[in-house]
């Protein structure tokens, strides 16, 4: 099935409202409990005014609890900021994505233009609406997820059976406009990654282009990325793009209030910058100062030092009483070690005085003996194995072996043509050749048969001896078997006997000191530093103790105040938002955020402090015990509440503490390498999937009001099936789809920014379908006058704030 996508360009006139228009106020059109219900009875439809609750960090700066620059960590929101010039989504584009293909170009790629201002005016938030099934969620999220390092699947590639090719490909793509913060945040991403920000950034340009490239070739599925046109691994296109789009569903909703480091997120997105910083500072000089002190106990216990050093209780001496005593074990090693280093010159000396080009394994083994020195060891995991005694070893095997080959061929030789030797080949010959004669000794036939047959058998006879007379001077020849081996044993001059020697004592003095022999040059080592005023670690060792026990208490002390910060957090969070529940259609429901710290701030985590945020949703006013919850998990967000009520409450979250929502974001930043302006700092975009599903009447007012808010601080894309939502919208598109028949069944769909008529005709489809359609008109066209008063009142707000 091929899909074609038509996308119009945003033509938004001004808005324009009659002054006998006026009299349908904001209050009153909001005080309707029944809006299509009305319909026929009444054409003038109101629904009371939902609460405005206030941000946490606005409820702080009046609680006066912080001053300064302290009052929230949350520097990039601001409530009143409805400002073109932000970070925003430029542009959507796809292509073959499930199949959906646009007739308008040539390419059928499907572009979807997001202007920033229409007329001189902000377009923060963005509506997209049209029926179930429409392609909303694909063209919007999916894309969005695709770019942010999100699952593939072959399933989003759509195959034409009718062309008889097995390569398909789909791409999705967004154009993102980087406000300077956000681009100073993509450019110490990619630092962080080890690229040159300079080869993807274009310079002077704030567009930041994310590709996703997908392709099929029968069952196989090859993903490809790129950032402004530069091939890149899936891994940087996910750690580029995901802090920089948050998608809101149900299932990340659900992921994000399941997973512990979220919940912390979202509530460290109201701790002051300071304490995090100030915390996050002493985290990272306690494990500074714990690696120390644990990269010296490992130096020490690198250093093999005798077992007669140490007392019955495992400890080094601590005393002068046997300084005599090392002394002399570092002179018998010194002595030692010139041995050595002496029989190593000796046998590289005699090496050289063989010129030849044959590449033998004692050639090999000398020439790294010649590279080597007493103290040199192996590069093994074994890391104090001496290379040194490992090529001796190797050298007296060879010069064993090779001298048992020579002795073989001598043997060979005198076997072969010896004239001395009873049982060489040329005395049987002889011998064989005198018992012949012996034979025909009194023949006198000289030419019959019997004296052909003895001249053949002494001319065979002849040739023997030849062939063995020339076998046995080929190896006494200076090229034969005996020469060359004897050649390539003259490299060593040394006899085995004379290098057992040296490694017997070798062995002799690792025994006395009771150690491997492969460890006596690091014994060696240690020894010598013993004597020159003992182990820089064992010297260095205690401040390391003392200096770990002093950061770890600087570091209980900040996690005390982090913790105290949060706990009062916890308190505000909970009160607000469960003020916010009846807003969201959850009027018999009560949040609780409650906070739960480790023993020690030793314990290894990734974020910031000590403590773990659990989520608490009680339904009708009921309350379970701390320890009874924790125990059983009753009550916790997780799992009681459901897959919408989740993501009303993550929206809750987010206006109670604006930017939580980068919680969702597909790759978090690093809490250790993060300043506080970049954790607080709002996504470029946030897409919401129908987060206001299963709400209606107040409720889905609320949820409006509640984005509309959020949009101040970033843009806000939200697929929803609200009226009173998609009123609100800076932007409205609205995505249909049409199956026109014929041979091909070919589905049309079609994305346009619709105003004017046509808005009022699609909110009007949202309100009623096609029940009381005149009606429902009367109301979209309320909706909008009246959404358009109170955009009018906030911007009179803002000019006179």
């Amino acid at each position: 099935m091929t899909h074609n996508i038509q996308v119009l360009a945003f033509q938004r006139p001004p808005p324009t409202i009659k002054l006998d228009e006026l009299r349908y106020s904001y209050k009153e059109l909001l005080a309707q409990k029944t809006i299509i219900s009305s319909f026929a009875s009444s054409s003038r439809t109101v629904v009371s005014s939902p609460t405005r609750i206030r941000p946490l960090d606005s409820i702080r700066s009046d609680s006066g609890d912080d001053e300064g620059s302290e009052t929230s960590n949350n520097t990039n929101y601001k409530p009143n900021d409805k400002h073109p010039c932000k970070s925003r989504i430029r542009q959507i584009r796809c292509r073959n994505l499930a199949g959906m293909t646009t007739s308008s170009n040539a390419t059928d790629e499907i572009i979807l233009n997001l202007p920033g201002t229409i007329n001189g005016r902000a377009t923060d938030l963005i509506a997209i609406t049209g029926e179930t099934g429409s392609g909303k969620s694909l063209l919007i999220g999916r894309v969005a997820d695709l770019v942010t390092g999100g699952k593939a699947s072959i399933a989003m590639i759509h195959q034409d059976k009718g062309s008889g090719s097995d390569y398909y490909t789909a791409t999705a793509e967004m154009v993102l406009s980087l406000h300077p913060s956000h681009a100073r945040m993509v450019k110490r991403t990619l630092q962080s990654l080890s690229i040159d920000p300079t080869t993807i950034l274009k310079q002077g340009s704030s567009d930041l282009t994310l590709t996703r490239v997908l392709s099929r070739n029968g069952p196989r599925l090859k993903s490809s990325c790129s950032i402004n046109t530069v091939p890149v691994p899936l891994k940087v296109i996910k750690a580029v793009g995901g802090p920089l789009l948050a998608l809101v569903n149900a299932p990340a909703a659900a992921a994000a209030l399941n997973k512990p480091s979220s919940r912390l997120y979202m509530l460290d997105t109201g701790v002051p910058a300071s304490v995090l910083q100030s915390v996050r500072q002493l985290q990272s000089a306690y494990r500074q100062a714990k690696q120390h002190r644990q990269s010296l106990e490992h130096d020490l216990a690198r250093h093999y030092l005798p077992v007669s050093m140490k007392n019955n209780d495992g400890k080094l001496w601590q005393d002068d009483r046997d300084l005599e005593l090392l002394k002399h074990w570092v002179k018998e090693l010194d002595g030692f070690e010139g041995r050595i280093s002496n029989l190593r010159d000796s046998i590289c000396a005699s090496n050289m005085l063989v010129d030849d080009d044959d590449d033998c394994n004692m050639k090999t083994i000398i020439g790294n003996l010649e590279m080597t020195e007493w103290m040199d060891n192996d590069d093994s995991d074994w890391s104090k194995s001496s290379k040194m005694y490992r090529l001796l070893l190797d050298l007296l095997e060879e010069i064993k072996s090779l001298d048992a080959k020579i002795a073989s061929s001598i043997q060979a030789r005198t076997a072969l043509s010896s004239l001395s030797s009873p049982d060489s080949a040329y005395t049987a010959l002889s011998r064989a050749r005198k018992l012949l004669l012996d034979a025909t000794r009194d023949m006198v036939d000289t030419k019959g048969k019997v004296a052909r047959s003895v001249e053949k058998t002494h001319e065979m006879l002849n040739q023997v001896e030849d062939a063995l007379l020339e076998c046995g001077a080929f190896l006494d020849d200076d090229k034969g078997l005996v020469a060359t081996l004897e050649e390539t044993r003259r490299r060593c001059s040394f006899t085995s006997e004379d290098l057992l020697e040296y490694i017997t004592e070798w062995n002799t003095l690792s025994r006395k000191h009771g150690i491997s022999p492969f460890q006596l040059p690091s014994c060696h080592k240690a020894l010598r530093k013993e004597l020159d005023g003992g182990l820089e670690a064992r010297i260095l060792l205690p401040k390391a103790l003392e200096a770990e026990k002093r950061a770890m208490n600087a570091l209980e002390k900040g996690c005390q105040v982090l913790t105290k910060e949060r706990r009062t957090l916890c308190e505000r969070m909970s009160k607000s938002i469960t003020e916010r529940l009846p807003l969201l259609g959850m009027g018999e429901s009560r949040f609780e955020a409650r906070l739960s710290t480790f023993k020690s701030p030793g314990y290894g985590t990734s974020h910031a402090g000590v403590d773990e945020v659990d989520f608490y949703l009680y339904h009708g006013g009921k309350k379970i015990e701390t320890g009874e919850a924790k125990e059983g998990g009753d009550g916790k967000v997780e799992n009681v509440a459901s897959s919408g009520e989740k993501a009303r409450i993550l929206l809750a979250v987010e206006c109670a503490l604006p930017g939580s929502v980068r919680a969702l974001c597909g790759s978090a930043f690093d809490s250790d390498v993060s300043s506080g302006d970049e954790s607080a700092m709002s996504p470029v975009a946030v897409i919401y999937d129908e987060i206001d599903a299963h709400v209606g009447g107040r409720a889905s007012i609320s949820v409006a009001q509640m984005l509309v808010d959020q949009s101040r601080s970033c843009q806000v894309l939200s697929i929803t099936h609200s009226p009173s939502l998609a009123a609100l919208a800076d932007i409205h598109i609205c995505v249909s789809k049409t199956t026109s028949t014929g041979s091909g069944q070919q589905a049309s769909i079609c994305a346009v920014s619709v105003e004017g008529v046509c808005r009022q005709k699609e909110l009007a489809r949202m309100a009623s379908g096609d029940m009381a359609s005149e009606e429902a008109e009367r109301f979209a066209k309320a909706l909008l006058r009246d959404a358009s008063l109170e955009e009018r009142r906030q911007n009179a707000t803002i000019v006179a704030n």
